[in-house]
Formats: C-alpha cells, structure tokens, sequence
C-alpha cells in the first residue's frame, strides 16, 4: 500500500509510540504452555469484542495480548491495541493509519484488513472502503469466512451492490458455509437476482442434515424469489414447505396468503390464515390479514368479529380499524363505520385520509348529516388540498344541502384533478341541470357516456 513522504513519517512515528508501550509490560515466560493458551484467549476475546463494537475492552485485551506475544508478534498486537483504542477515543484517522500500517508489515495475515474494511464504513468518507475490499480480493481470494465477514458489515450499512460482491467471492471461495449461503441469497433477491436467489435458497432447503429452521430460511428465500419472478405455483410450493418446517413462524403465513392474493385467491389465503392463526394463537398480524380476507370473500360478519377483537387487543394495530370499517360498511351498519374510524382518527389524527373515509361513512348513513360531512372534508382539506375525493365529495354534499354553485366549483376542481373519471361528469350535469342550465347539463351527460364508451 503506497502513501505519500509526510504519511509514511506519521506512521513511522506512530509504530515508535506503539512499540514503546509494550516496554510496560510485566515480565512473563512466552515460551510456557499457559502463556500461549493466555495469549491464544486473550487474541480471540479482543477480535470478538471488536466484531461487537466493544472497543474499549477489545483494546485492552489486544495490548494484554501483545505483552504476552512472541517476539515477532508483539508488534502487531501492540499496533491493534493502539488502533482500536484510538477507534475507542473517537479518533478514526488514526486507527485506520495504525491497522494500515500493521497490515503493511504484515500483508500475508487478513486481521488488519478485516477490521480497516468494518472501521471504513463507520467513517466520514464511507467509499474508502472499495480499496480495502480490492486489497483483501487480491490477497485473500479463497479466504470464505473473510468475505462472509465483509457481507455481514456491508449489510449492516446497506451497501448492498458491495455486499453481493463480497457474496460472490465467499461463494467463489468453495467454503461450506450454510449461513453465508443464506445470506448470499437474501443480498441476490434484495438485488434483483431473483433466479439465483432461488437456486442458492433451494440449496438449503434440499440438504436434510441441516436444522429444520435453517432448511426454512432457504425455503422462505427461495419462496419470495419465486414470488418476485412472479412464478406463483412454485413460490406456494416453497413456502409451503417452508411452513411445514418452521409452523410457529408468523411471516410465512403471511406471505403465502399475499402470494395467493397476487393469484386472486382470496378463499385459499383465508384457509393459509386461519390455519396459521390457530397454530400461533397470539399472532395479531394474522388475524388482521386474515379478517381482511374475509371481507374479501364477503363474510362480513366473520370479519368485523375478528377485526374487533384485533383492535381490542392491540389498539395500535392501526390498519384494522379501516379494514373493521369497510366490512360494516358492507353489512350495511354505517354507523358502526364511522365509530370505528372516528376512534381511529382519536388515537392517529393524522392517519392518512382518515376524515375523508368518515365523510364517505356518513354518506352511507340515512338521514346523511351534510353539515357534519362538509366538517370532515374540511379537515381531510387541511392535510390533502388537491385530493380528488375530497373535491368529488364536497360537491356532492353541496349538491345535497342545494349549494349548486359551491357544488359546481367543487366539481369543476375534481375534474381537473382527475379529468378521465366519469363520476364527477355525472354529478356536474346534475348540477348544471338543478341550476337551470340544461345545455351544460347535456354537454356533461355525453362526457359521461363518452368516457364509459372508453
């Protein structure tokens, strides 16, 4: 690695300040059987404290470590002491010139590396880390569990382009590393590599020595890149087994009745969900994905019953309470509609066009209460000015409450907000010819028919 005159005389500087700390250390017989294994625990605790952030103590452990080091080690070990104390005081150049400076001593061994490419994501200037990953490609190429290392760290920062890279060498690299595979396939179906996120998911699945969790996960990953490939029969046929495999895991339910909506399948969702509510009881989720399924396979009842008790038990399960709405709506209780979006709106007054929905509730009702219709379009006026629906309604109610020129205004905007959409036409001719003007009137009517015709 090559630096300018004015760098390599810091780092020269630094190595001379790092190696006069090891001169503190107590004395010790390196040669003695304890004094290795010591030295052995200590190297392994302070790389798994670093993995986990815990920097202050992996740099002790390094420089316990370094005193306890053969010779032609010390060195090194006194290097990552000061590096990753320095990363511990908030000082990320100079760790990262301490660990370049340790792998440049010693280019044979990836540990400096590994820990340049986790402490390069954390800093100001995060593209820093392609030259350390070009580094370790060419050094290392076979070295699996590295890479595996690097995919897991890219994750973590949603570098995702760099993380399938990273995927690809550790799959180049021929090492047997179920989790890294699992890991290779999720980055592929995230990136877009749908086929290959199924044929390295179904690779898991197949092998029957694994856990049966972990043959899961394969058959999830395999199951949504299907879905992605919009391959809906096998994306069923591996989720399924994924089910069969882990049946307490809640989102594979789910994700088998999304995949049978894409199939306009609501009744078989609704049997994937009422099976998976009975095997996790507790599962809220469910039974609100479940309760909107039912609606769609018109048992209303059977819905609001389930969606109620949703929103009894988890009141913030806030997508319930339209969907609780709707299905009395459709059982012909618009009261109970509006009650169930008026507590929706009580406990997220800022849901989105949720006053809207409680005007179009109160128009269902009989007699329709027009001033308390014309408040909640108000309100929904406030958050979405140019909504269609708004303007549609509010010319509505104008019309009903006999305020034809605001009901003409009002659908003159909703028309120009959504000009292909008949509905407005029609309730604009109804305005014109309330008003006297019947040439307009006509003139809305063959829009109408014109825009049906379409």
């Amino acid at each position: 690695m090559a630096w300018d005159a004015p760098m390599r005389l810091i780092c020269l500087a630094l190595v001379a300040s790092a190696c006069a700390c090891a001169s503190d250390c107590p004395t010790a017989d390196l040669d003695s059987p304890d004094t290795r294994d010591r030295f052995h625990e200590l190297d392994k605790k302070a790389q798994v404290e670093f993995r986990n952030g815990e920097y202050a103590q992996s740099a002790e452990d390094f420089r316990q470590g370094a005193c306890l080091a053969p010779d032609d080690l010390r060195m090194y070990y006194t290097l990552y002491g000061t590096a990753i104390g320095a990363l511990a005081a908030g000082n990320l150049p100079s760790a990262i010139e301490f660990l370049k400076e340790a792998d440049r001593l010693r280019p044979d061994y990836p540990l400096p590396l590994a820990m340049l490419v986790k402490i390069s994501l954390q800093s100001p200037h995060p593209d820093q880390v392609k030259e350390f990953l070009r580094l370790a490609a060419d050094r290392f190429p076979r070295a699996g569990k590295l890479h595996a290392e690097f995919v897991k760290d890219l994750l973590h920062q949603n570098r995702l382009d760099l993380a399938l890279a990273e995927a690809l060498r550790f799959e180049q690299s021929g090492v047997p590393d179920i989790e890294s595979v699992l890991t290779l396939a999720v980055i592929e179906n995230n990136a877009g590599a749908f086929g290959d996120a199924a044929q390295h998911g179904q690779a898991v699945e197949q092998q029957s020595g694994l856990p049966a969790d972990v043959r899961a996960s394969g058959a999830t990953v395999a199951g949504l890149a299907y879905e992605n490939l919009k391959q809906f029969p096998e994306a069923i046929e591996h989720l399924k087994r994924a089910s069969e495999l882990a049946p307490a895991r809640e989102d594979l339910y789910l994700y088998l009745a999304r995949v049978y909506g894409k199939q306009q399948n609501a009744q078989a969702a609704v049997e994937v969900l009422d099976q998976g509510s009975k095997q996790i009881a507790g599962s809220q989720k469910i039974r609100l994905a479940l309760g909107a399924d039912l609606v769609a396979v018109e048992k209303y009842a059977q819905a609001s019953q389930i969606l109620a008790e949703v929103i009894r038990n988890s009141p913030d399960e806030l997508e319930a309470y339209p969907t609780l709405a709707d299905a009395y709506g459709k059982m012909g209780q618009p009261k109970l509609a509006t009650e169930t979006l008026r507590a929706l709106a009580a406990r997220k007054p800022d849901y989105p066009m949720v006053h809207l929905a409680i005007a179009q509730s109160l128009l269902n009702d009989e007699p329709v209460d027009a001033p308390r219709v014309s408040e909640e379009l108000a309100l929904a006026d406030k958050t979405s000015p140019d909504d269609y629906d708004v303007w549609y309604l509010r010319g509505k109610v104008c019309l009903r409450m006999n305020k034809v020129p605001e009901a003409i205004a009002s659908l003159r905007r909703a028309i120009e907000l959504r000009p292909a959409d008949s509905s407005a036409y029609y309730q604009l001719a109804l305005a014109y010819r309330k008003s006297g003007q019947a040439t307009l009137a006509k003139r809305q009517f063959e829009i109408v028919e014109y825009l049906k015709s379409q």
